[in-house]
């Protein structure tokens, strides 16, 4: 996002000085058209919040049935950069009896996954909530309190779940109180391609209408905006779909509101995902 974000700005500032120059004879036309594409560069950058990143969880199975898992950042599944550990407010592992673990991570790429007792486990994890402020100066991991003069600011609070193991068990059904949360309504530790899939999204804790992503390895490799499938919540915040090709799966979803003071930033921003594997 740094690398969009710069070429963005950069090009900003390019058309803000070609705008800023003194009119001279025979140059007003191209003046006013570097002052329009300014405004209308302006106006693009307070719209890009489609190509914001997020986070979610990829296991790694190892040919001993050993496991691993890397926090990936970025929109391309099933893996991107990192996101390091100071970034994070948590990582727990749900047990398939409903037991909870709290993990302890180190600066690495991949991280173990503690034993379960028996069947798949539920690795869970949160974001700090960060703003990010579209600024003169570039995009700044801040407020409006620190630049009042921003384009547009955005707060994100991201949470991510994965279901990691095979067999059955408990620990997909536990809801974990996120903000915006994608519930699987049945073990996706049990999925074969062709099985039908039903999530619930709830924001706040209630049925939220809007749309589901989903996608596969492999599926995309031309930086990651295709997805697989795309499909609706109805009124009880239910998405139905089809995960039909073996290999490892996400879920996203992306709901915002509007930030209680807008003195300090515009929007809040929420981003869930849900990551299995079909075998």
């Amino acid at each position: 996002m740094r690398i969009i974000e710069d070429r963005r700005i950069q090009r900003l500032q390019r058309l803000r000085r070609a705008a800023a120059r003194p009119m001279r004879p025979g140059r007003g036309m191209r003046a006013a058209t570097a002052l329009a594409l300014l405004f209308a560069f302006a106006a693009l950058l307070a719209g890009a919040p489609a190509l914001a990143h997020y986070p979610w969880i990829t296991v790694h199975e190892g040919e001993d049935e050993s496991e691993s898992f890397r926090i990936s950042f970025g929109h391309t599944f099933p893996e991107a950069g990192l996101l390091r550990v100071d970034r994070l407010d948590g990582v727990r592992v749900v047990q398939p009896d409903g037991g909870v673990e709290a993990l302890e991570l180190e600066e690495r790429e991949y991280h173990p996954l503690p034993d379960a007792t028996e069947g798949a486990v539920m690795i869970v994890a949160e974001q700090k909530p960060a703003y990010w402020s579209r600024t003169h100066e570039g995009g700044r991991r801040a407020s409006r309190e620190a630049y009042p003069d921003a384009f547009s600011c955005s707060q994100s609070a991201n949470s991510m779940k994965a279901v990691a193991g095979h067999g059955t068990g408990a620990a997909w059904q536990h809801r974990q109180g996120h903000a915006l949360e994608v519930v699987p309504l049945v073990d996706p530790a049990g999925l074969r391609f062709g099985d039908p899939l039903s999530v619930q999204v709830l924001l706040h804790g209630e049925p939220w209408v809007g749309d589901v992503r989903a996608t596969h390895a492999g599926h995309s490799r031309d930086g990651g905006h295709d997805y697989a499938l795309t499909v609706r919540t109805d009124a009880d915040g239910v998405a139905r779909m089809v995960p039909a090709v073996s290999g490892y799966w996400l879920v996203q979803v992306h709901a915002s509101e509007e930030y209680p003071d807008p003195a300090v930033c515009d929007r809040r921003s929420y981003n869930a995902t849900l990551t299995f594997t079909v075998r």
